[in-house]
């Protein structure tokens, strides 16, 4: 934020924490924050760091460049060892040209932190200001990442154990480490991963995502192995951008070290990707993926060194005792009972089913402006009409006659306000009985205000009576039955439904009738945000349509068939369908999240309960009555 400052820091606080709550799907949030952080407080360079396995990594900066020792410096105090025990802040203090501040307190096992460096020691007071700022932006920090926590985590846990348990079962070593580096690509979004062993005096590639073999010839298996060497004995994780213009040329690698036990040879491992998009989450996630691969892959790197002919009689299987042959039938029973509570116990997905209509979503109905007649139709039924076009005109006795009243009531305090005008002239020329001319000018005050109400009463019945022309809202379709049998001759009411206007080639929605019961469960799964539906047409069963649910009113209405129910509104993608036709009927699926398996086969019965004996009240004492 280039037009971030001291004096709107209020403004940028603001602006960062709706972008947070908006997911960040841009990834702009740090990059914003660290451009705003530099002015706001003045300093000579900002930082935005993040824990890896093995230590700290310099992810964003801005401002001037800092020396390699002055960078460590800052890294050490904002995440201390375990040697230290003391928070990054106290840390901080022992230093009078830095600040830090950590985050997320909600998810401490990956720790972020922002570092400001000044040109000169701050003093107490400077030192104070400069930690307020920077805890409010900390705070800003938590929200963003307590809103895409979720949303990084998808998939995440299961892709990891999956590859987890493939590291497991690998046969081979190369089948390991191609594990590794192809379950790193996946999950990265990487455009090559691969893996090193250092031998000295060099380096050597033993896996490279997408090629079964590798070439130690190749000019580009040499380079990388020469980019890697110093970085293996350094066990230090390295984000660099290294595009030198080709179109080939990744934009940034990440080397992290990976560790062995015990440490006889020396790993790394080399991401690179070709733009920056999403880099701040990918190298979050590669924090939480690595440790876990890394473990599983030592695991099974221990055992395939393990002689054949021990892996051969350790796997091979002890003979049955046979006593535990036969097993009792009291026994059998517990475990199928016991494995019965187990399966009931599972989360699977849970869904509410409701009934639902299709309608456009620009579409006004047309409404009877007063108590009236209709006595022009100037459209018909699947007309396309104009916004401002006129559709009816109506006629309303009861306007006319109140017009006709208002006017000759206005006329005859007209004529009244000049004869007494008049009169007043005379006595005031004539120098008469004062009296006499202080009642008359207070007659004629009382006769001006009277006047100017009936004008007012006029102008607005002109204005009613200019409503009766009833114009198009929107540009659309007349829909609506045989107009002309169904409103010619009918007395209309104010407020009566006449007929719609409906933008039939634009955006169409589903609207949903949700039972009350059904409501909660519902509100509940869009606090995650907008959910995706299943839904299908009455008349076209065989076909799976998708639709995005995003709203759910809060008020309750009585339908005729299901009771109370709640309106909820989903976008569909018109495309899908063949021909929409307004108020189709169509049957919908929606999506709640995940419930323990024995509340989705009980929930009528649990309800049931709930209504019958939980939210019972207690009777009320019955009246005695005198005999």
């Amino acid at each position: 934020m280039s037009d971030a400052s001291i004096e709107n820091t209020d403004w940028v606080l603001s602006e960062l924490e709706s972008m947070a709550r908006g997911g960040d799907s841009d990834n702009l949030f740090y990059r914003r924050l660290i451009q705003a952080l530099l002015p706001i407080l003045r300093c000579q360079c900002v930082l935005l760091a993040l824990k890896t396995e093995s230590k700290p990594l310099v992810i964003l900066r801005d401002g001037s460049s800092l020396d390699p020792a002055t960078i460590e410096e800052g890294l050490s105090l904002a995440f201390p060892n375990d040697a230290m025990q003391q928070s990054n802040h106290l840390g901080a203090r022992d230093n009078q040209r830095w600040i830090t501040s950590r985050f997320p307190r909600s998810n401490p096992g990956q720790p972020m932190a922002l570092l400001a460096h000044f040109e000169t020691p701050l003093d107490s007071s400077q030192r104070s200001q400069a930690e307020s700022l920077m805890a409010a932006f900390s705070e800003v920090c938590e929200v963003r990442e307590l809103y895409v926590e979720n949303s990084r985590s998808v998939g995440l846990w299961k892709n990891s154990v999956s590859r987890c348990q493939d590291l497991s079962n690998a046969q081979s070593h190369l089948q390991l480490h191609r594990g590794v580096v192809e379950g790193l690509r996946e999950t990265l979004q990487a455009d090559r991963v691969s893996f090193y062993i250092k031998r000295d005096p060099s380096s050597s590639m033993i896996a490279c995502s997408g090629v079964a073999s590798i070439d130690p010839n190749s000019t580009v298996v040499k380079e990388l192995q020469a980019s890697v060497g110093d970085l293996i004995s350094d066990r230090q994780p390295k984000l660099w951008n290294s595009s030198d213009g080709s179109p080939q040329s990744p934009a940034y690698r990440l080397f992290l070290p990976w560790p062995s036990t015990p440490p006889v040879d020396e790993y790394g491992i080399l991401v690179e990707w070709s733009d920056s998009t999403g880099m701040i989450e990918r190298l979050q996630r590669a924090s939480s993926l690595v440790p876990m691969l890394n473990h599983a892959w030592q695991n099974q790197n221990r055992w395939l060194h393990v002689p054949a002919s021990i892996q051969e009689q350790t796997l091979r299987k002890a003979p049955a005792s046979s006593h535990s042959k036969y097993l009792s039938k009291k026994a059998l029973g517990l475990v199928g009972l016991a494995g019965l509570v187990g399966i009931s116990m599972i989360p699977f997905p849970f869904y509410i089913q409701a009934p639902a209509y299709l309608e456009p979503i620009q579409q006004r109905f047309i409404h009877a402006s007063a108590d009236s007649f209709i006595e022009e139709l100037l459209v018909n039924e699947g007309e396309t009409v104009n916004p401002d076009q006129p559709l009816v005109q109506l006629r309303s006795p009861s306007l006319e006659l109140q017009s006709q009243e208002a006017l000759g009531q206005a006329s005859a305090l007209e004529e009244k306000r000049n004869g007494l005008r008049i009169a007043v002239n005379q006595l005031s020329s004539t120098s008469s009985d004062p009296s006499s001319q202080t009642r008359l000018s207070a007659d004629l005050k009382l006769v001006e205000i009277q006047e100017k109400q009936a004008k007012e009463k006029v102008a607005f019945l002109k204005i009613q009576q200019g409503e009766l022309l009833l114009k198009s809202p929107i540009q659309g379709v007349v829909v609506g039955g045989d107009l002309r049998r169904e409103l010619n001759d009918r007395p209309l009411q104010r407020g009566d439904v006449l007929f719609r206007i409906a933008e039939i080639h634009g955006p169409w929605r589903l609207r949903l009738l949700v039972a009350d019961r059904d409501g909660a469960y519902i509100q509940k799964a869009l606090e995650q945000g907008p959910i995706p539906i299943d839904w299908g047409l009455e008349n076209s069963t065989g076909k799976r349509l998708k639709a995005t649910l995003n709203a759910i009113a809060k008020e309750v209405d009585q339908q005729p068939t299901l009771g109370p129910s709640r309106i909820a509104m989903a976008d569909v993608d018109v495309q899908q369908i063949d021909q929409p036709v307004i108020g189709a009927v169509a049957y919908t699926r929606i999506a709640c999240g995940r419930q323990p398996l024995w509340f989705i086969w009980s929930r009528p019965m649990v309800e049931f309960l709930q209504k019958r004996f939980w939210l019972v009240s207690p009777p009320s004492p019955i009246p005695l009555t005198e005999t």
